[in-house]
Order: structure tokens, then C-alpha cells, then sequence
């Protein structure tokens, strides 16, 4: 498969400050990556770098197959003859032009004729359904009309690749999910390669290809939402990619891929092992992994007894805090269950993973 975007070696600092760390990682033509993480991990500053907006210290960069930089050749093309459609998290939109001028922008830059530019613009306005709205100025617009303006000028002058910068971050919830959707169908019709940048993990799940898990400037984990949610290789990316359950059992013997062990509550636990030993462990489950019944006594593997602190109605499943001895375990459930009643949670040993093993040698 073609490769869209390829990133070898690459170093930005701030000052004395290490902001990307000798990231590499490759995209596909087609394929929409995710860089995803907390604030301050590097992800838009190397969305910037692949635009230009960012000069790294150290690296190559390309596009298509061809260098836009790199630190050995002293090469460093200009971002605006790097063919890129970046989408910002501001919108950037000019409130003096209309719609049709703010998606024009990129061709008038390019001298492209009146003829070509009118056609491009309605053709992009139609794809994103604000072909109506050519006339009416930005400041006319809501919140999601700028955004897809904001979109439409990005894929206007037909970009090799697409990057996105957390577009979504000032939209309500019900304009996000309609928004994410729409940026996913323009991007698969397109057929480009390309970069979203975000830290909120339910656009990372539903919009990604793969997801690029970053902390402190380098790549923490890398893989497809399903991998990433289901198999994560430590605490820090679980916690990222979704909630989650730790719990802090006592391995008593590893075997045929389980391992065997005690949970806070003294119950007994066989779960999924990963380079586990003996002694303390960490493990994680997804709360919508758990299944929550009224206690009535039940005893067996993988059964913790609990007492229900905090309920929460979210429309089609109850969110539970379940209090297990020392630990509190948050879960989803459409059981109704009162607050202070006792209940057992129960899960798949598949379903818990051990994340580590302070018993390992």
C-alpha cells in the first residue's frame, strides 16, 4: 500500500525542552491516524512539524513518497508548497469573507481561474452541505457550519494529506458525533492520507484507523481501537483509551496463559497473564466489561462481593461505584441495583488482563 505520510527520526525541542523525541511511524494513503494523549505529549507539535508550522531540529519528513524535510539535506520546503489541508482547532475562519471566499482562500493563493475556482468551491460546499450558504458570512454561521467551512477550505485544492487539529473541542456533544462522522466520510472519499489530533479517546475509537498513543514526546503504543482498547501494554495507555478498573491482587501461579490469583476481597481470580509471576500484580477490566447482579451469596471464580456507593442513570445503562474492600470499581449496567445494597460483580477471566507484576524479576 502507498505511503502517504512517512516520519523517520524526528526531534523538535523548546529550549533545553524535548517536545518530540525521536518519533517515527508511518500513514497510508487512505488511512486515518490518531495521535492521542494527554496535554503537553507532543501530538500538535508533530501535527505541526508535518505542516510546516514547526521547524524540528532533527528527522526527515515526507509526503507522498517525496522529502518536505529534513535535518541531514537541510531541506525544509515551505508549507504552503507542501500540499497539505490542515483543519485547526479555532476554525481560523475570517469573519469579513463569505463562505464561499473562506473556502476560495487556498485557490486564490494558487492563481487558480475564476472558472476552476467557482467550480471547486460549490463542488466542496455541496460535499459538505453548504452549498446553500455560499453568500451568508461567516459571522452568520453556528458553531458546526463554521467547522465544516474550516473543512471544505482544507479539501478545497485537493491536499495530499489531511490533519486535523482537536477540530471538535468547541462543538457540543450532539454536533460532535454528527461532525466526527462526516469527517470520517469526506476523508474515505477523498482517499488521503491522514493526522487527527486529540485527547479525547471516544473520537480517537470511533474515527481512527489506528491510534498513535503518545506520552512525553514519544510513541507509548501503537495499533488498531480494538488492540489499543482490548490489549493495552500498561496502566498508562488503559487509562487513556477509555475508563477503566486497576485492581491489586496477589498472583498465586501462572499457566497456560491465566494466571491465578486473590482479589482485595479475598475472592478468587483467574485472569488474562501477560509476563505475570507470582507475587503482586496490577490487572484492568472496562466497567462495561462487568456484570452486576443483586447479592445473593454467590461464590466462584471471577465473583467480588461489594457494596453499591454511587448510582448514576445514563439513559440506556445504570454507571456504578462499586465499593471491594479497599478498592472502588466503577461499572455499566442496566441491572437496577439501590445505593448502600450489596451486589456481586462477576467477568470473563478473558475480559482482565495483567498489566504488570512488581513480582517479576
Amino acid at each position: 500500500m502507498a505511503t502517504g505520510i512517512t516520519i523517520k527520526g524526528l526531534v523538535k525541542r523548546f529550549g533545553d525542552k524535548t517536545i518530540i523525541d525521536h518519533v517515527s511511524f508511518d500513514i497510508a494513503v487512505g488511512e486515518l491516524v490518531c495521535l492521542l494523549g494527554p496535554s503537553g505529549c507532543g501530538k500538535t507539535t508533530t501535527l505541526r512539524c508535518i505542516a510546516g508550522l514547526e521547524a524540528p531540529e532533527e528527522g526527515r519528513i515526507e509526503i507522498n513518497g517525496q522529502p518536505v524535510f529534513d535535518s541531514a539535506e537541510k531541506l525544509a520546503v515551505e508549507p504552503y508548497r507542501r500540499n497539505a489541508g490542515m483543519v485547526f482547532q479555532s476554525y481560523a475562519i475570517w469573519p469579513h469573507l463569505s463562505v464561499f471566499e473562506n473556502v476560495a482562500f487556498p485557490l486564490r493563493v494558487r492563481n487558480t481561474p475564476n472558472a476552476e475556482v467557482e467550480k471547486k468551491v460549490m463542488r466542496t460546499l455541496d460535499m459538505v452541505g453548504l452549498a446553500d450558504f455560499r453568500a451568508r458570512s461567516a459571522q452568520q454561521l453556528s458553531g458546526g457550519q463554521q467547522q465544516r467551512v474550516a473543512v471544505a477550505r482544507a479539501i478545497v485544492h485537493e491536499p495530499d494529506v489531511l490533519l486535523f487539529d482537536e477540530p471538535l473541542s468547541n462543538l457540543d456533544a450532539r454536533l460532535r458525533d454528527a461532525t466526527r462522522a462526516e469527517i470520517r466520510r469526506l476523508q474515505r472519499e477523498l482517499n488521503v492520507a491522514a493526522v487527527y489530533v486529540t485527547h479525547d479517546q471516544a473520537e480517537a475509537l470511533s474515527l481512527a484507523d489506528r491510534i498513535l498513543v503518545m506520552s512525553e514526546g514519544r510513541i507509548h503504543q501503537a495499533g488498531t481501537p480494538q488492540e489499543i482498547y482490548g490489549a493495552p501494554r500498561d496502566a498508562f495507555v488503559a487509562d487513556v483509551v477509555g475508563a477503566t478498573n486497576f485492581l491489586d491482587i496477589a498472583v498465586h501461579a501462572v499457566g497456560d496463559g491465566t494466571v491465578q490469583g486473590v482479589a482485595p476481597d479475598g475472592a478468587p481470580l483467574r485472569v488474562t497473564g501477560r509476563m505475570a509471576a507470582p507475587g503482586p500484580a496490577r490487572v484492568m477490566v472496562r466497567p462495561d466489561r462487568l456484570r452486576v447482579a443483586p447479592d445473593a451469596g454467590e461464590q466462584g471464580e471471577n465473583c467480588l462481593h461489594g457494596t453499591v456507593r454511587q448510582r448514576l442513570f445514563m439513559g440506556g445503562h445504570y454507571e456504578y461505584a462499586i465499593a471491594i474492600g479497599p478498592t472502588v470499581l466503577r461499572a455499566f449496567s442496566p441491572v437496577q441495583v439501590a445505593e448502600g445494597g450489596r451486589v456481586t460483580v462477576s467477568f470473563e477471566p478473558c475480559d482482565c488482563i495483567v498489566l504488570e507484576t512488581r513480582g517479576a524479576p
